[in-house]
């Protein structure tokens, strides 16, 4: 298959390269001139493993190209294109539209009959439907096949996904897509559009949920000075609970599930649905992150430190992707409080104002953001007069 992939993001460049790995010529278009120069010299735009290596790989040197504008595609031999844009929403959980309506805007009158243009961008059916109206884009011969692709382990989650959705009104441009994976073993779901978003959202919803959880779990367990791990453990080995995402965390951050627990708020008000449970979920968070930063100021208190030191910029592990991250969310909540804090992460160059150390320093508490291995312990434990916590390990 010739395929155009719009978006060089997460979802457009893992998704991209790992079509390419199945046999497809792929071209990726993005109007970032920066992302496709480097790109083209074959280096990195973001911290995922093995990109680097589908990058330099002969193969996907071969079957992959990289432009930045819709001039230099050759539309008409063309068989898929996937729209990977990003698709933000306001303070609100109100959508913004900019992104993917200057995508069908500029391939509006380019792509032919025979081409399967196909949604990977997570949007509600009826948001699409009025900006395609307003550009008179045929919205029945769209396909809609979420992604659910996690940062640090997307290449992986691409080849052993746990599901593949496909919605869409077009049974026939619905099986095109479906072909693109018939190398996978896994179950594939035909359904119609709006149903095919709302796996999504509401997936998104739920493992937000599941954390807000265990961090709640984890404050009344550490309340009583119970033992974590044995709690959590216990709980996990339900097999009707079970341990995935049930790691208690400073908090859940990134660029998906806020995003979606916004938006998916904000289609239950637009329904007049009221959904408190749903409705909570971002709430549970900010009081936890709240009380994780109490926690802080108790322990350095309590062991007449000077300074707190949080460790990792990124919202999780294996990632440079800072959006919604819990170490920024508290250390503005410590820094409003007047109290000495700071971020280390050697992998990131961070703004000046959050007044990251270039060194480790004594008589301070290091604070573990998400599991960060062996290394960093080993050398800060050198120092004398510091505290090092994890709070999952607590």
């Amino acid at each position: 298959m010739n395929i155009v992939v719009i978006g060089v993001g997460y979802v457009g460049l893992v998704t991209g390269l790992s079509l390419v790995k199945l046999g497809n010529k792929v071209t990726f278009l993005d109007t970032d001139l920066n992302k496709i120069q480097l790109l083209n010299k074959k280096e990195p735009t973001f911290d995922e493993p093995e990109l680097l290596d589908y990058l330099t790989n002969d193969k996907t040197a071969k079957n992959a190209s990289f432009c930045h504008s819709y001039e230099d595609i050759k539309w008409e031999d063309t068989d898929i294109v996937l729209i990977c844009v990003q698709t933000p929403v306001d303070d609100n959980g109100e959508l913004n539209s900019q992104f993917i309506k200057k995508v069908f805007s500029s391939i509006n009158g380019l792509v032919t009959n025979k081409t399967t243009v196909c949604i990977k961008s997570t949007i509600h059916p009826s948001a699409l439907q009025k900006v395609l109206s307003e550009i008179n884009f045929r919205y029945e011969d769209l396909v809609f096949n979420p992604e659910f692709l996690r940062e640090g382990s997307a290449f992986h989650d691409f080849f052993n996904t746990d599901r593949i959705i496909i919605g869409s009104e077009n049974l026939e441009k619905s099986q095109i897509i479906a072909n693109l994976y018939r190398e996978l073993e896994s179950e594939i779901i035909f359904t119609d559009p709006i149903s095919s978003q709302l796996i999504k959202y509401l997936s998104n919803a739920y493992l937000p949920l599941r954390l807000s959880f265990v961090n709640e779990a984890s404050r009344l367990i550490d309340s009583l000075s119970a033992n974590q791990n044995d709690v959590l453990k216990g709980v996990g080995l339900d097999s009707r609970i079970g341990d995935q995402y049930f790691r208690p965390s400073p908090g859940w951050g990134g660029s998906c599930f806020p995003k979606d627990v916004m938006e998916i708020q904000q289609i239950a008000k637009e329904n007049n649905l009221d959904l408190p449970v749903i409705k909570s979920i971002s709430n549970s968070n900010n009081k936890h992150l709240l009380w994780f930063s109490n926690k802080l100021k108790e322990i350095i208190k309590i062991n007449n430190l000077q300074k707190i030191i949080l460790l990792g910029a990124a919202f999780k592990e294996n990632t440079d992707d800072t959006r919604y991250s819990p170490t920024f969310e508290i250390y503005n909540i410590l820094k409003k409080d007047k109290q000495n804090v700071t971020i280390y992460d050697e992998g990131l160059t961070l703004d000046n104002k959050y007044n990251q150390i270039l060194s480790f320093e004594e008589n301070a508490l290091y604070v573990e953001m998400y599991p960060m291995g062996d290394k960093v312990e080993n050398e800060i434990v050198k120092l004398n007069n510091i505290k090092y916590f994890r709070f999952w390990d607590s």
